[in-house]
């Protein structure tokens, strides 16, 4: 058995890698640990009890509450089991074709079947960890608001496995679909288009409930026609389905019927692992081979342009010169941000996920126009915008997350040559923040006003919600900034890989109880008048003055604690 023997030396060589950067890390602060387990264990708490006081809520309603919370429920396994398809898509690319462990496992006498087969159990754990992390709270309250008994837990926590195996095995089966599609010149241009086409196709097909329609029916026939779109997630030939019927089953008492679902699971995911360990792996050097002729024959096409335009100016250093303020950034500050950009562009990993962002963000904005017939009520109207804005912030402490985070990691083992130069490792942390901060300002700012005009809000609603929402990606980017320097991971040329480790965690929790926190503070004076509608206007607004001081004394201090702290940390670097 030489697959099972190698796959032991390698989880032990993981093992064994883990427990020193444990060591090392409680070696360098005693804190840490203590400080990450605080946040993990606060999140878990949160997380439960905001689950299941919405899943209360819902159940709550007379009639339709089951309904309704089941359908939520399919409706979040569906969503999961796409974002797990993408996220193994991606994953999978920077693993498979853009890591050097698995160059180096091909120069070895290794089976190149066998380094597809542990390449895919480890894209899986990567992609699917924060999943099942993020998801627990949420399968806790489930199990208590149905009165599940203790062994619901862990047959959930066994159904997670086959359930996140299925997208793993379609995203590796398209990862070598799209490497072997992408080596022809002319794929990335019908990419574009179709992506260009598909977005049209949204923007004019999907149409808004009409509001008289709705006013002139019945409360039933407005609740089937608001579910009739979310059928979809219902057919009986979708993995998500299949989970969510389990999650029903095993929480109500139906032993047998979620046996069924999870035996339908798991013998789908282990014909599927079949199907991919021993024929998609075949199809594995072959892709790897032609991405790396087809990388090798861009570069030097690329050179060879080069070459014969020496003194042509890139598009990208174009639109840095024409930038308002480039006469106050200095050359060698521009430059890092052109080499940056360039960098970021060339990683096919890392613009198809801006891709995606962009396009959920679209769809977030369109569906934005089903809700703007019931916000004549005042109540509602200020519930729904600052929901708007927890949405924005959300998406935001997910993009400063999984790309601003990493930046300082990626200059790897050649950050000595950054250190020794003149410009000096602090300006060089501070050129990363300045740079994320103008583009995360940028989309951030154009989202809140796209959303704002299309929720009707008045134009000193969306002014403020628009300097709430730059303050929050200044304070994210600097917290991103600072803890991605803190903790950085020279070793790893991976971006998933690198948020996924201890800093990335740090980061994504400290973000989120940042969110919570700054949100709180700005809806509190929102909420005053309807919480004490006895309380006097002046005292509202002395309150309405705090609150908001406050929410700016957070977003300063989550920016520049990190920030200090990790230029200090750089100021004694040794190489």
């Amino acid at each position: 058995m030489p697959t099972l023997r190698l796959f032991r030396l390698l989880l032990w060589m993981q093992w064994r890698s883990l427990l020193a950067r444990v060591r090392g890390l409680r070696k360098r602060s005693p804190l840490l640990p203590f400080l990450l387990v605080s946040f993990v264990a606060g999140y878990l708490l949160l997380g439960y009890f905001l689950f299941f006081r919405g899943l209360k809520f819902v159940t709550a309603f007379p009639a339709v509450g089951a309904l309704l919370s089941q359908r939520i429920l399919f409706l979040i396994f569906g969503f999961f089991f796409v974002m797990l398809v993408f996220s193994n898509l991606i994953i999978g690319y920077s693993t498979l074709f853009k890591n050097r462990e698995t160059n180096w496992f091909l120069t070895l006498p290794i089976r190149h079947a066998d380094i597809y087969r542990w390449k895919f159990l480890e894209c899986v754990a990567v992609s699917s960890w924060a999943l099942m992390f993020l998801s627990a709270p949420m399968m806790a309250a489930v199990g208590q608001v149905n009165s599940a008994s203790p062994a619901f837990y862990f047959q959930i926590a066994a159904a997670y496995l086959p359930f996140v195996a299925l997208p793993a095995l379609l995203g590796s089966a398209l990862v070598l679909a799209l490497v072997a599609l992408l080596s022809k010149p002319w794929a990335k241009q019908a990419l574009l288009a179709g992506a260009i086409f598909g977005l049209a196709a949204l923007i004019i097909f999907v149409q808004p409930a009409d509001a008289k329609d709705l006013g002139s029916s019945s409360e039933i026939r407005i609740f089937n026609q608001l579910l009739s779109h979310t059928r979809f997630s219902l057919n009986p030939f979708l993995p998500s389905a299949w989970m969510a019927h389990t999650v029903f089953a095993l929480s109500g008492g139906l032993a047998r019927e979620g046996g069924f679902y999870f035996c339908l699971l798991l013998s789908n995911a282990l014909m599927g692992m079949l199907l991919g360990f021993e024929v998609a792996s075949r199809f594995f050097y072959d892709s790897w081979a032609r991405a790396f002729s087809h990388r090798s024959e861009r570069s030097q096409l690329k050179a060879d342009h080069r070459r014969q335009a020496r003194l042509r100016r890139s598009f990208t250093q174009t639109v840095l010169d024409s930038w308002p303020m480039a006469a106050l950034v200095s050359r060698p500050v521009s430059a890092l941000v052109l080499k940056d950009s360039r960098i970021f562009w060339r990683d096919p990993a890392q613009w198809s996920q801006v891709m995606i962002f962009f396009g959920l963000l679209t769809i977030y904005v369109l569906n934005l126009r089903n809700v703007t017939y019931d916000i004549q009520s005042r109540l509602w109207g200020t519930m729904i915008s600052y929901l708007n804005l927890t949405a924005c912030a959300l998406t935001l402490s997910t993009l400063t997350t999984r790309f601003v985070f990493p930046q300082f990691s990626l200059e790897g083992r050649r950050l000595w040559i950054i250190g020794l130069a003149p410009l000096g490792l602090p300006r060089v942390l501070m050129q990363k923040f300045w740079t994320a901060c103008c583009a995360a300002t940028f989309l951030t700012v154009s989202l809140m006003v796209a959303s704002g005009t299309i929720l009707k809000l008045s134009g000193w609603q969306i002014t403020y919600f628009a300097a709430a929402i730059a303050l929050m990606s200044n304070a994210l980017c600097g917290l991103s900034v600072g803890l991605g320097a803190l903790f950085p991971n020279f070793k790893e040329d991976n971006p998933s890989k690198i948020v996924s480790g201890f800093g990335g965690t740090l980061c994504l929790v400290g973000s989120f109880v940042y969110i919570v926190l700054f949100i709180a503070l700005l809806a509190f004076p929102a909420s005053l008048p309807f919480s004490a509608p006895s309380m006097t206007p002046s005292v509202r607004t002395a309150l309405g003055t705090v609150a908001n001081g406050a929410a700016l004394l957070l977003s300063l201090g989550a920016a520049v604690i990190p920030l200090a702290l990790a230029r200090r940390r750089l100021k004694n670097m040794e190489f």
